[in-house]
């Protein structure tokens, strides 16, 4: 063996040096790999189960647009319940399984909620409404089967609408604290960016290769974070059913256009369009049916507004168009090329309101709303402009 290589003290502490800030590098490499990488993870699974809960939370909402619906047909609330007088065994059966699906969808979310350590009080109060709502409802038999006690009926629909309206409070404090987890998971996703930005500068200082590495990680994680909040913030802003705007966004987008309408001293007009017989429509073909219409009808339009425009779902069967730099007449032609797109030859409403310049939103809404009782008054399949007359009547179409 040949004699070893000669270091002197200084070389070998600068060697050892060297080898040991190289070996805390790398395994600060290591570490920070490691961590990038189960923050991405649980951020993911965080992500998707708050847009799991928030869908869940949606289609409770739509279970509980049912119940209502049926609940105003048993208690006499609509006009053609009215004229029935007693409510059917048919309408008892609907609502009763109604609120069974209801509560089916109230009990997944809350295990949902229980896997994803979200628990909230506001399901609990839900489900806890919705169980004695469906006692109400099997109670309803045999009141009927017994001779006329009206005081008993009184108290029955009392109860069951006061039970129903702690079921929709508390789906709405429910969507709000979906709000909220959206909003938390987005403060996560802040800080994995800033983690991810300090892990493409200590890539620099490991080298070429370890850079590349460190700045793939960070890039997988900020991409992915960046593709969750735009579903999550899709999932806010549209309609989960039609694809269209929701109301929230039409609340915010009108003020909007109402103040850039004044900046460009162009007009601005509000159609509200509501389908006709769409309950009719529903309780012959099914709710799925229904669901379908409204689905296609809103996309068919999509198809034909500018892109500056906009179509948001009001609520139901009720839709709201946003026409900038368009006037009466133009709102009117629009409209008139709306009506033959809607699918199952169904036909629709429409009320059309100009501002005026100095009316606020709400009152902007309220006069279209008010065209739009006129155009169902008189007889639907119509349109009604706001303050003008005659009423415009649209081509009558048969319904199947």
């Amino acid at each position: 063996m040949g004699p070893k290589p000669f270091l002197s003290v200084r070389d070998r502490w600068v060697r050892n040096g060297l080898v040991a800030a190289a070996t805390a590098l790398v395994l600060a490499a290591a570490l920070f790999a490691l961590g990038a990488a189960r923050e991405d993870v649980v951020l993911h699974g965080r992500y998707a189960k708050v847009l799991e809960l928030a869908l869940r939370s949606l289609d409770a909402q739509q279970a509980a647009a049912r119940v209502s619906r049926d609940l105003a047909r048993v208690t006499g609330r609509g006009a053609e319940a009215a004229l029935r007088g007693e409510p059917s065994a048919e309408s008892l059966r609907r609502l009763t399984e109604g609120i069974e699906a209801l509560a089916a969808e109230l009990a997944v979310l809350r295990q949902s909620e229980a896997q994803g350590a979200f628990p909230l009080k506001e399901s609990a109060r839900a489900e806890e409404a919705t169980a004695r709502l469906l006692a109400l409802a099997r109670e309803w038999p045999r009141r009927s089967s017994s001779p006329p006690q009206a005081q008993d009926r009184l108290r029955l629909e009392m109860a069951a609408e006061a039970e129903f309206a702690t079921i929709d409070a508390a789906l709405d404090d429910l969507l709000a604290a979906r709000r909220g987890h959206i909003a938390e998971a987005a403060r996560i996703e802040h800080r994995a960016d800033r983690i991810a930005r300090v892990g493409v500068l200590a890539a620099g200082s490991l080298g070429l290769v370890l850079g590349l590495l460190l700045t793939l990680v960070a890039w997988r994680s900020i991409s992915t974070n960046a593709l969750l909040m735009t579903q999550l913030s899709q999932l806010a802003r549209e309609d989960g059913l039609t694809g269209v705007a929701n109301r929230r966004t039409l609340d915010e987008r009108l003020p909007q256009e109402m103040a850039r309408a004044a900046r460009h001293k162009y007009a601005l007009s509000v159609v509200m369009i509501d389908l006709d017989h769409f309950k009719r429509f529903n309780d012959r073909r099914g709710h799925a049916a229904g669901d379908a219409l409204l689905r296609n009808a809103a996309q068919a339009w999509l198809h034909q507004l500018r892109p500056s425009d906009l179509l948001a779902r009001y609520g139901g069967e009720e839709f709201t168009l946003v026409l900038p730099a368009c006037g009466e007449e133009q709102a009117e032609r629009m409209v008139e090329r709306l009506q033959p797109l809607v699918p199952e030859r169904q036909t629709f409403s429409a009320g059309i309101a100009t501002w005026n310049g100095m009316d606020g939103a709400q009152e902007l809404l309220a006069a279209a709303d008010r065209a739009l009782l006129q155009a169902k008054r008189g007889g639907r399949n119509r349109v009604v402009i706001a303050g003008r007359e005659p009423q415009i009547s649209l081509p009558l179409r048969l319904v199947s």
